[in-house]
């Protein structure tokens, strides 16, 4: 009750002109979308920013203009149905580029080693999300190649929302889960097939596990559509009516 009469207080004060300037001009989509899903993602965003803690890293001084970019991006997400509001993402750290992580592999004999990786994106498991700014900009102001750091980390947030992720997001029924599995599943041990015979229809990282196979599919339906259902018709309508429909500058792509 707390938490819906604080949103319904932060909802109550107009979104700023500023954030709006942001989303004209720095969210290329945004003004595909129609009226209404305008004022919806402003809301959304509203208590995205409202209940979200940002910390910058490595020097980095986190502006308004990088929130609002950042926000939108995620609430993109959740656009077509009722929004969870990521619970579990309390903070967002944002370095100004590639950060160093640690890496925990288990070796033969139960042996734990620990290695560093760079990264541009680390979501936590019920905890934080971090990413890299110079990627976020990457995706809207160049050509990453259907590549989107931001959908890729909210997507594990939305696959944490039933349990550990497992490549799952939270579903409406069992007949959604088994549909989920099997056409996932199906195109998963496909694209694994293709890179063994040395072919990539899509990212390779993909494969390495059902969790990053949901991530970087999701990256492809809004980014890069036609290159998703050229790859998968199955997996495109899934994450369809997972999504909802994209904006009318992506869906000309596939016409």
């Amino acid at each position: 009750m707390f938490r819906f009469l604080r949103r319904q207080a932060v909802l109550r004060q107009p979104f700023p002109t500023a954030w709006l300037s942001v989303l004209e001009r720095e969210v290329p989509w945004y003004v595909h979308l129609p009226p209404e899903l305008q004022v919806r993602l402003q809301t959304r965003i509203q208590i995205f920013l409202g209940e979200k803690a940002f910390v910058g890293c490595g020097g980095l001084e986190v502006t308004d203009r990088m929130r609002v970019v950042i926000a939108a991006q995620a609430c993109r997400l959740e656009l077509h149905h009722t929004p969870t509001h990521f619970p579990d993402c309390q903070t967002l750290f944002v370095y100004p580029g590639a950060f160093v992580s640690a890496f925990t592999r288990v070796l033969p004999g139960g042996v734990v080693q620990q290695e560093p990786v760079i990264r541009v994106g680390e979501s936590w498991h019920r905890g934080s999300v971090v990413l890299a700014w110079d990627a976020v900009e990457a995706a809207l102001y160049e050509d990453p190649g259907g590549r989107n750091v931001v959908l890729h980390e909210f997507a594990h947030q939305l696959d944490g929302g039933d349990g550990p992720p497992d490549g799952v997001p939270l579903l409406r029924d069992r007949a959604a889960y088994a549909r989920w599995t099997r056409v996932m599943g199906a195109a998963l041990e496909r694209l694994r097939r293709a890179l063994w015979f040395g072919f990539a229809p899509i990212d390779p990282y993909a494969a390495t596990s059902p969790p990053e196979f949901f991530a970087v599919t999701t990256e492809l339906y809004f980014e890069v559509p036609e290159q998703l259902r050229a790859f998968s018709p199955d997996v495109f309508a899934l994450l369809e009516d997972y999504y909802g429909a994209l904006p009318a500058a992506s869906s000309q792509l596939l016409n």
